[in-house]
């Protein structure tokens, strides 16, 4: 059954329309904006006020828990930041920040008495960090019904950026609650509201000018201020190797209380971005409101995303400016499923300039399995997505016709938790162009959780693009659009010059092989004049179901035994060169 969205397995709160409770990180800069979050109006058992009531918002500065309990817990964060017992330091007025236990230490206390133990010491709020990259609704239970002041619940991830500054020295504020009406002159954008661009990292060799790269704008902008505003303009800039490319949009009137969008070809439209060079490097894009008058809580009047244009990288999920390799934040993979791949879909019209050698991902394994990634295998397949559909909107999209092009096992040298690894194929396969494609990573053990990144928001631009960014197959199930347009695969096709093929490489002058489709036979004839060749036949899984060496010119293999299937068949001649074919069993 065709699905669009993969639910989590786990309640996660989106903060997408005007008026919801929104937590953001206002200072410093370089984490600043809205964090995924579940909140005290999301569990059972407490006695915390409405935070949809803007008069319960709060805004300070975040202080890190301490209450004196000696040691490290199973995930290296002191037993202290836990908040358990009774706080010794002052929070008078401050958000508190504390950690979830850590599900194997003795030392344990349950959500509410943490938050009762940051209100006796003074605190505001509490922002609560979760032991797992995932989101739950979190029950009051003991000391729940005694607690008077919000929480945020937050990822692991989320939070270990915030302790990162915390740790620095640097001052961290933050704003917890319903901003609406608590200002007169206050307008706001949200990153789920915003369009992105339309892929994180792309080849240069298929956006040399404007008219092959460049992508649609836009975002919505919320009156959260009592006063109508008549002055309302968006303006987008991108900074990079290219310059600075800038469009501002007309004044718009946006009454209190009121939305409205701003997106390319739309009634209030903002042109679309494009640049006559794109030279390699990163681009920022920003949005950024005005309202000719000044703001009085703009800590929400900009939104950025970063995108790089690169000689050898294609994926969706952030690029790490220090490694150049994709960046994760989270890791997850379906609850209580047996198998789990995760793929990321590429199709671009000037494909055919590219080959693809290999895919870079990361993984971990669950903090309390006792698995590490040492010698744990996983399957790195690419394939042909070859059902005839239009896009998202259209009831014919499937994966039914899956042809693999190209796969390969990687094995863990070592514990390489939640680093960057390449499966690289074992031969190059040269793209073609508007050839919908899939490329894939399977674990093969259910205590494995591949690399996400959740940092970046695709909902809007494929509002735009209505392509699939990065399926999900789980158990026999199949979803165009994974976990959600904001949990991205951290996962990277890595290209080349498809011009740059030596001589051995994808050259089918050195043997043919037929018939195909073919039942009982295939006959290989081998160009001699590269001597001989080890015959090498590939399942769909990655599993050799054929080998032979073959020193004749002609040889017929028998594949009746084989079940009805698309494979590959791989020949690696004694001179050097190799080449690969596809063939169907009927």
């Amino acid at each position: 059954m065709k699905k669009l969205i993969f639910a989590l397995m786990c309640t996660i709160a989106f903060q997408s329309t005007i008026g919801q409770v929104s937590f953001t990180v206002i200072e410093p800069a370089s984490i600043a904006g809205g964090y995924n979050f579940t909140s005290n109006g999301d569990g059972t058992d407490w006695g915390l006020p409405d935070l949809n009531n803007p008069l319960d918002a709060i805004e300070d500065t975040v202080i890190l828990v301490d209450d004196g309990t000696p040691g490290i817990n199973a995930q290296g964060i002191p037993f202290a930041n836990e908040g358990c017992g009774t706080l010794v330091n002052d929070l008078t007025g401050k958000i508190a920040f504390v950690y979830r236990y850590d599900g194997v230490s003795a030392n344990v206390c349950w959500y509410g008495t943490k938050v009762l133990k940051a209100q006796e010491a003074g605190a505001i709020g509490v922002i609560m960090v979760n032991r797992d990259d995932a989101l739950i609704d979190v029950p009051g239970t003991t000391d729940g019904p005694l607690t008077s002041i919000p929480f945020a619940f937050i990822s692991k991830s989320d939070g270990a950026l915030i302790r990162a500054k915390l740790d620095a020295g640097e001052d961290v504020i933050a704003f917890l609650g319903n901003k609406l009406g608590l200002y007169s002159n206050d307008v706001g954008i949200i990153t789920r509201s915003s369009v992105s661009p339309k892929i994180a990292a792309t080849s240069s060799m298929i956006a040399q000018n404007g008219s092959e790269f460049g992508f649609d704008l836009g975002t919505k902008v919320y009156n959260y201020g009592t006063s109508a505003q008549s002055n309302v303009t968006v303006t987008a800039t991108v900074t990079g190797p290219a310059g600075t490319w800038t469009q501002t949009s007309a004044a718009y009137t946006l009454n209190s209380g009121d939305s409205i969008d701003v997106f390319t070809g739309g009634i209030n439209t903002i042109p679309a971005y494009s640049q006559s060079t794109y030279p390699d490097g990163r681009y920022t894009l920003t949005y950024q409101i005005d309202l000719g008058i000044p703001d009085e809580s703009n800590f929400d009047n900009s939104v950025s995303y970063d995108f790089v244009i690169s000689d050898s990288l294609i994926g969706y999920g952030s690029i790490d400016p220090t490694t150049n390799l994709p960046k994760s934040s989270a890791n997850f993979r379906p609850s209580g499923s047996a198998t789990f791949e995760l793929c990321i879909a590429f199709q671009d019209p000037n494909a055919s300039r590219l080959a693809i050698e290999g895919l870079y991902f990361s993984a971990v394994t669950a903090y309390n399995s006792g698995v590490d990634l040492s010698g744990e295998e996983m399957f790195v397949s690419f394939y042909e997505w070859n059902d005839v559909f239009t896009d998202l909107n259209d009831a014919a999209l499937a994966f039914t016709y899956l042809d693999p092009v190209a796969f390969v096992y990687y094995y863990y040298p070592s514990d390489l938790q939640n680093t960057p690894v390449y499966g690289q194929f074992p031969t190059p396969v040269q793209l073609d162009d508007n050839q919908r494609y899939l490329a894939c990573v399977q674990p093969s053990n259910s205590e494995i959780y591949l690399g996400f990144d959740t940092g970046i928001e695709y909902s809007r631009s494929i509002d735009f693009t209505l392509e699939a960014v990065s399926p999900i197959f789980s158990d026999g199930g199949q979803f165009a659009l994974g976990f959600g347009t904001d949990i991205i695969p951290a996962m990277a096709m890595n290209v080349f010059d498809a011009n740059s093929l030596s001589v051995g490489e994808l050259n089918h002058d050195f043997a043919v092989v037929y018939p195909n489709p073919t039942s009982n036979d295939l006959t290989v004839s081998l160009n001699q004049d590269y001597g001989k060749a080890r015959l090498s036949i590939i399942d769909i899984s990655g599993r050799e179901v054929f080998s032979e060496q073959v020193s004749s010119s002609t040889m017929h293999v028998d594949v009746s035994e084989l079940t009805i299937g698309h494979y590959l068949l791989n020949l690696e001649f004694e001179s050097g060169p190799k080449t690969q074919f596809k063939f169907s069993k009927n």
